[in-house]
């Protein structure tokens, strides 16, 4: 026997099938947007976005793990690497910097910008041997690279080896006589010189 519902009843009913029903829609009207934001999370230029976000605000850490998230979701090696190293010299991690340097260099090895930032990498954390090494590669590619001869003169200069040092800031002001530090370049030569 089907039992009659009272109006009022029967407009109870219809507001809580309602209700029901707009509750599903609007849940599945979330889902469809968390999954909209889980695969945005997954293109590089949005989580480069954010990395750069969280760099800009000095959280080093999170911005690091945003560009190797880009990284692995196909996002540009060669402009990450770049960013990865800057976040982690930045936060003082200089071994973590040098080894995202160095991974990077294992299958780009004619990188020479990348080559330089682990030369002055491996002196940040006190490896002088390794970064002559990397510095003098960098060097024999790009021989007027004036940055990269001051930085071996006071490698150089560093260790105890003043007559290589002077030649080094020496080669530093012919490649660049009037460069960043062709003064100190110059102050160096004079006290060696008297």
């Amino acid at each position: 026997m089907i039992q009659r519902l009272s109006p009022t009843r029967m407009t109870l009913c219809a507001l809580a099938t309602f209700a029901f029903m707009t509750g599903c829609a609007s849940r599945a009207s979330l889902v469809q947007r968390d999954i909209s934001e889980v695969k945005s999370e997954s293109i590089p230029s949005v989580l480069i976005a954010r990395g750069d976000a969280f760099a800009a605000v000095g959280d080093m850490t999170r911005a690091e793990q945003y560009f190797v998230a880009a990284v692995r979701n196909g996002g540009s090696s060669q402009l990450l690497v770049r960013r990865l190293i800057a976040v982690c010299a930045s936060d003082n991690r200089y071994p973590v910097a040098l080894d995202y340097a160095e991974d990077y260099l294992r299958n780009h090895p004619a990188d020479i910008d990348v080559r330089y930032a682990a030369a002055t990498l491996r002196i940040a954390i006190g490896d002088v041997v390794r970064a002559r090494v990397e510095l003098d590669r960098v060097l024999a590619e790009k021989p007027s690279f004036g940055e990269g001869i001051y930085v071996l003169a006071l490698l150089h200069e560093r260790t105890g080896n003043s007559s290589e040092a002077e030649r080094q800031f020496k080669a530093y002001l012919s490649a660049d006589p009037e460069g960043p530090h062709a003064e100190a370049a110059r102050a160096h030569i004079a006290s060696v010189e008297q």
